[in-house]
């Protein structure tokens, strides 16, 4: 294992239940209840995408760029004094660190959000690059751009790096790309966690402790 490249959402912050509702929440807004289903959907595509899909589901008369910074603002609020780490994220942080091992995010989640939940945990620091998926113009369900972009800031061959995925969608396409992956269990946002395990090279139901998560990297690395 010569890098690592984390999702953030989900992955390292057990913010996926937040997220999950944050559409709901937005088209309260607007004295309108959501569907049934809806927030599953939307957990499907990136900001832009969801509320592309809120608009037309629901006939909002707002652009896309207002929806996603109504959505947005429904998260900013919760990255800047609710949100938590998941058990385990910040230590397997700081023993990547400790051992070298050069680390980056790849994230759905537009860039201001990311920067108010990485300094609140003083996280920054630790990753060589942050790329979302705005940036680069594609979800993680339709290629791999945001992690090759990722790859270039440590520097590392996709076969020596690790992307740690909560998303079985997700974890697919960077397993399809020649990443090797490990799903990290999590259940805020609904995911299928046989469907995550079939899309992942290990399947991981912590973070915690750093070193089992390591030793268990190291273990199929070496099978």
């Amino acid at each position: 294992m010569k890098a690592v490249i984390f999702d953030l959402d989900g992955t390292l912050l057990d913010s996926m239940g937040i997220w999950r509702h944050a559409g709901e929440i937005y088209l309260r807004s607007f004295g309108i209840e959501a569907e049934p289903g809806m927030s599953d959907e939307i957990l499907k595509l990136t900001i832009r995408g969801g509320a592309e899909y809120i608009i037309k589901r629901y006939g909002l008369p707002v652009m896309p760029e207002e929806a996603v910074r109504g959505i947005n603002g429904v998260m900013e609020r919760a990255y800047a004094h609710d949100i938590l780490p998941k058990e385990g994220a910040l230590e397997l942080i700081k023993e990547l660190e400790r051992r070298g091992i050069p680390m980056a995010v790849a994230t759905a989640t537009d860039r201001y959000l990311v920067d108010i939940a990485l300094r609140r945990f003083d996280m920054a620091r630790c990753f060589a690059g942050i790329v979302t998926c705005t940036e680069v113009g594609v979800g993680k369900r339709d290629g791999a751009d945001v992690y090759e972009a990722a790859l270039k800031f440590i520097g590392a061959q996709k076969a020596d790096c690790w992307v740690f995925e909560d998303s079985p969608h997700a974890a697919l396409t960077a397993l399809k790309a020649g990443f090797k992956v490990a799903g990290v269990k999590d259940i805020g946002g609904g995911n299928d966690q046989a469907e995550l395990k079939a899309c992942s090279s290990i399947y991981l139901e912590s973070l915690s402790p750093a070193a089992a998560v390591l030793s268990a990297l190291e273990k199929y690395e070496n099978k």
